[in-house]
């Protein structure tokens, strides 16, 4: 077979597995790709109907509050009002008289104006019921007991948006807006609201397009259908629909998920609303998706293949040009050479590419050969006489060889008796690391108990309940709690340290407001600020708001700080500081206190370790405060620092990012 044929089918075999190959990764990565595309899409387009829908109410509870600051609406002229209270429908005749029909017709053409607003109403104590149009059935009616009266009653001031509740008198399930009508002397005396029914809100929802294209859903925190199915599927629960669509009732905020319905694949995209506590969904046919993805994914393989093609055609013209008629010249040239075995010949081919160096290689190779085929001729004497001794010489050569292949299997067997024996030494103190630290946790948690019960019982005393105490016994009973809260201090700190040693520390990601914890450690801390008479302020930067993470462990690092910063300063202050850096919010605890010797910086974040130590220290404690603060920061994906001047105060300072990192961290005792 030609050199070009060879190469022909070579390009042709690999162009087809480039696409077999290439073409299942572009498929899996473009699926994945594409649908993580759509899925981002429609979630904004949600997240746009939420916003509308939030719109919505919003401007329905601006007009109710227009309403109920109406004076004509807010009359209490209400003797003569219509009322339901004894209402026979058979005989029941309205009486309206002209204030209230000048209310009615405000009422009314609020409604008339608004599509998607279904009746507007005021409910008054006297037990009258004044309505934008007439009731489809004059039936015995009083508002008093109606959940929205009860609602706007229990929450003056306040427009209130009541829960979905069905019609006395209709099929409709109504949503309402309600706001209490207060006198200038702050009594109560009725409720104006407006109803938008749950058919309605369906109707709303309907003018916003999902692509692709797709059923959107709303449904309440207890999975009833708000909005978007069909009538009779209306404050239905939506697992009667599919029961696979109770996927989406999750603590997440938005996702998606596959769900079944009819024995047909759907994709449901869903969040949660941002105001009205509500769960708003989009079903897509799996199909639907599907052949957007398919197309962009065929588009993009025809392009890859129409590429490899374009390729092999290109680079076979040039490996013909550059290749192969160097090649098919240079074997001619060496055929002529090794059947005539002329060796004053030379191949003539000027190319400065890789065949023209192999075609001067192969003259400079035809030159030597020829050179040392002449010398051959003189020396066949000294290789006959070499040939003699050349067994000597490999047995000569073999024995060296043996001794230093047993010397070194000797050298590599003792390296590794060495590390079998340190692999040993390795697992037992690991082994042992982890007994210590499960004790550790045991104890401290079989302490704890007694402890409380100690703690609980002295409360109980102290308050009397068991009988009076006299001044030194109350005395000494203080004195119990406050050790036994000063151990019981001690225990979790131990338990804390053991349980990050033993890898069972578990630390929460929820999104909290840092200023709020921030406040209440300085706040918690200050009676200990006060007692010693010491100036504690706390300085936090506006823009610190919410960030992701475990704010309890959070707050037992800034109190941890704040205590040990009060605890080693006789006078002067403690200040905190807090401020957002690139991503990650920095806090500073600063004190005027004894301040750290250089020598004691490298042991003041160890375990069991205090600059103070000795049988005559001043300061208490176990010395686990700050190795806490350390290894939770590292947990958390921060950083702690210190730094000091002796006599002159402290200044430790922790970061963390605002988003916690989406991987699990290596447990820093490891």
């Amino acid at each position: 077979m030609k050199l070009q044929t060879k190469l022909l089918t070579l390009y042709a075999v690999s162009t087809i597995l480039i696409m077999f190959v290439l073409g299942g990764v572009f498929y899996s990565t473009l699926w994945d790709k594409r649908l993580s595309s759509i899925r981002e899409d429609i979630l904004n387009q949600l997240r746009h109907l939420d916003f509308s829908l939030n719109a919505f109410f919003a401007e329905v509870e601006s007009d109710v509050n227009n309403l109920a600051e109406n004076e004509t609406v807010r009359s209490k002229g209400d003797r003569d009002f219509t009322r339901f209270l004894n209402a026979d429908e058979k005989t029941y005749k309205y009486h309206i008289r002209e204030p209230e029909q000048k209310i009615i017709d405000i009422l009314n053409n609020y409604r008339v104006t608004h599509p998607y607003v279904n009746s507007v109403y005021m409910g008054r104590e006297n037990g009258s019921f004044v309505r934008s149009h007439k009731r489809e059935r004059p039936t015995r009616y009083d508002p008093r007991d109606r959940p929205w009266y009860i609602l706007a009653k229990n929450n003056p001031g306040n427009t209130m948006k009541t829960e979905a509740y069905p019609s006395l008198t209709t099929s409709d399930i109504n949503i309402g807006i309600v706001r209490a009508l207060v006198d200038k002397s702050g009594i109560f005396y009725g409720v104006v609201g407006t109803d938008v029914t749950l058919m309605n809100l369906t109707n709303y929802i309907t003018n916003f397009k999902i692509n692709p294209k797709g059923k959107i859903i709303i449904a309440d925190r207890n999975g009833l259908v708000l909005a978007g199915l069909s009538k009779d599927m209306l404050f239905k629960n939506i697992k009667t629909y599919s029961s696979d669509f109770m996927k989406i009732f999750t603590p997440s905020v938005q996702g998606f998920a596959y769900v079944n319905i009819n024995n047909e694949k759907n994709y449901v995209f869903f969040i949660n609303s941002t105001e009205l506590n509500w769960k708003i969904a989009v079903i897509i046919p799996f199909q639907n998706i599907k052949k957007i993805i398919i197309a962009q994914i065929a588009m993009t393989f025809s392009g890859l293949v129409i590429g490899l093609i374009l390729l092999s055609i290109l680079t076979l013209i040039g490996l013909n040009v550059y290749v192969v008629r160097p090649l098919k010249k240079f074997t001619d040239e060496t055929d002529y050479i090794s059947k005539t075995s002329d060796l004053e010949r030379s191949i003539d081919i000027t190319s400065k590419d890789e065949i023209g160096l192999l075609a001067n290689s192969y003259n400079h190779m035809i030159r030597t050969l020829r050179r040392t085929y002449l010398s051959l001729k003189d020396t066949e004497v000294d290789l006959i006489e070499h040939r003699d001794h050349l067994d000597t010489m490999v047995k000569d050569r073999t024995a060296q060889l043996q001794e230093a292949n047993e010397k070194l299997s000797s050298e590599i067997k003792e390296r590794i008796q060495t590390l079998n024996e340190l692999a040993i030494a390795k697992e037992h103190a690991e082994a042992s690391d982890r007994l210590k630290s499960a004790f550790l946790a045991t104890m401290s948690h079989e302490l704890r108990t007694p402890l409380n019960s100690i703690i609980g019982f002295t409360g109980i005393i102290l308050q009397g309940i068991v009988g009076p105490l006299n001044d030194e016994q109350k005395k000494q009973l203080n004195m119990v709690r406050g050790s036994a809260q000063h151990l019981l201090s001690l225990i979790n700190d131990i338990l804390d340290i053991s349980k990050i040693e033993a890898g069972q520390l578990q630390i929460a990601d929820e999104k909290y407001n840092l200023r709020h914890t921030i406040e209440k450690a300085v706040e918690s801390a200050r009676p200990l600020a006060d007692k010693k008479g010491l100036e504690l302020t706390c300085s936090i930067s506006p823009e610190i708001e919410n960030i992701n993470g475990d704010r309890r462990r959070l707050e037992q690092i800034l109190l941890n700080l704040i205590s040990n910063a009060i605890k080693f300063t006789e006078k002067g202050s403690v200040k905190i500081e807090c401020e957002r850096e690139e991503g990650k919010v920095t806090v500073k605890v600063i004190d005027t206190g004894i301040g750290i010797k250089p020598e004691d910086m490298e042991t003041i974040f160890k375990a069991f370790r205090q600059i103070d130590s000795g049988l005559t220290r001043k300061y208490e404690g176990t010395g686990l405060g700050l190795s806490i603060c350390k290894r939770l920061v590292d947990i958390m994906g921060g950083n702690i620092n210190v730094t000091s001047v002796w006599g002159s105060g402290s200044t430790f300072s922790f970061s963390l990012p605002e988003e916690r990192r989406r991987y699990e961290r290596k447990n820093p005792c490891n």
